[in-house]
C-alpha cells in the first residue's frame, strides 16, 4: 500500500473536506483526490462518500481511519529507520580485539565514533586473536582487530597499528640509567614474555632479540601484557612490550624506547570481504583513520610482526 495515499485518506477523512486537507499536506486539492481515489481502486471498497453536508465515511472509511491512525506513526519510523540503516546511521556492529589495543587506540577510536555514529550500537569484545578468526568467519564477529596478518580467503584487512617495542624494566636495574636499550644489551637478561606459539607478536619479540645476537632467557610466560608488567614490578625480570603498554603506569617500572628497532608490534583489523553495510564499512574506515602510522624501522628489513 502506498504510505502518500494512506496521509491523504486520513488527511482528509479528519479535515472533512478536500481542500483544507491539501493545505494540511501542502500539496494541490486535485492531487489529493487523485491519492483517495487510487486508493479506492485499490481495495476496491468506497471510503468516503459525498453528501449535501460534505464528506462522510463509510463504514470501510471508519474501520480504516481506526487503524491508519496508528499504523501511519509506526510505518513512518519503521521507513525512517531503514533509511538510517541503510545509510550506516543506526545499526549494531560487533567487534573483537586484542586486550592492548584498549590501552590507547580503541578508547580514542570510540570517542570518535561516538561522534559521527551517534545511534550505532557498538559491542566490544575481548578475545585472543585466534577466537577472534574464527568468531569473524562464523558471523559471530562484524570486524576483528587481531596480530595476525595472515588473512584467508573472503577477509579484507589493513595494516592498523605499527608500534615500536620498549622494554620495561625494574626502576632499580641498572639499564634503566640508559635513555634507549639495544636489543643487544638485553642477552642474557631475565626475561617475562608470552608463552611459545602463542602468535605474531611474540614471534616478533623474539625476532628482534635475534637480530641483535641477543640470547632471551624466558623466566615466565603470561598471557597479557599487564601480567608482564605485574611481574616486571615484582623484580623477575626485563620484558619487551609494545610502546602503548607504556600507558600502563606500575610502580617500580621503567619504560625505555628500544634503540634502533628492527620489528613493529602489529594489529591488524579484519572484515569479511561480503560485508557491504554502510556501517561496517563506515566503522571500518573509521577505526584506520584513528590507528598509528608504522614507525621508522632500523636498516631495510621488513617491519611485519610475524
Amino acid at each position: 500500500m502506498n504510505l502518500r495515499r494512506l496521509e491523504c485518506f486520513v488527511a482528509v477523512a479528519e479535515a472533512g473536506n478536500f481542500r483544507r486537507a491539501a493545505k494540511a499536506l501542502s500539496l494541490s486539492q486535485p492531487g489529493v483526490s487523485v491519492h483517495v481515489a487510487q486508493l479506492e481502486a485499490e481495495l476496491g471498497v468506497t471510503l468516503l462518500e459525498r453528501n449535501r453536508r460534505g464528506l462522510a465515511l463509510t463504514a470501510a472509511g471508519t474501520a480504516l481511519l481506526s487503524r491508519a491512525r496508528v499504523l501511519l506513526p509506526a510505518l513512518r519510523e519503521a521507513l525512517a529507520e531503514a533509511a538510517a540503516v541503510g545509510e550506516g546511521r543506526v545499526g549494531t556492529v560487533r567487534i573483537g580485539f586484542w586486550g592492548s589495543a584498549s590501552y590507547q587506540f580503541l578508547p580514542r577510536a570510540l570517542r570518535l565514533a561516538e561522534r559521527e555514529f551517534p545511534d550505532a550500537r557498538i559491542l566490544l569484545r575481548q578475545m585472543r586473536t585466534e577466537s577472534q578468526v574464527a568468531a569473524l568467519l562464523a558471523r559471530e564477529l562484524d570486524l576483528a582487530i587481531v596480530r595476525e596478518p595472515s588473512v584467508p580467503m573472503g577477509v579484507a584487512a589493513t595494516l592498523l597499528i605499527a608500534e615500536n617495542f620498549m622494554v620495561a624494566l625494574p626502576s632499580s636495574h641498572p639499564l634503566a640509567t640508559e635513555r634507549r636499550i639495544g636489543a643487544e644489551q638485553l642477552h642474557a637478561q631475565p626475561m617475562v614474555t608470552l608463552p611459545t606459539g602463542s602468535g605474531p607478536l611474540r614471534d616478533a619479540m623474539m625476532a628482534e632479540l635475534a637480530d641483535a645476537g641477543a640470547t632471551a632467557v624466558i623466566v615466565d610466560e603470561v598471557t597479557d601484557m599487564a601480567t608482564a608488567l605485574g611481574l616486571v614490578s615484582a623484580g623477575r625480570g626485563l620484558a619487551l612490550v609494545p610502546s602503548s603498554v607504556s600507558r600502563l603506569r606500575m610502580p617500580g617500572i621503567a619504560f625505555r624506547p628500544l634503540a634502533q628497532p628492527r620489528r613493529r608490534a602489529e594489529q591488524w583489523l579484519w572484515r569479511r570481504s561480503d560485508d557491504n553495510r554502510p556501517l561496517v564499512t563506515g566503522l571500518f574506515e573509521l577505526l584506520v583513520r584513528s590507528g598509528s602510522k608504522p614507525p621508522r624501522l632500523a636498516g631495510s628489513g621488513s617491519g611485519r610482526a610475524g
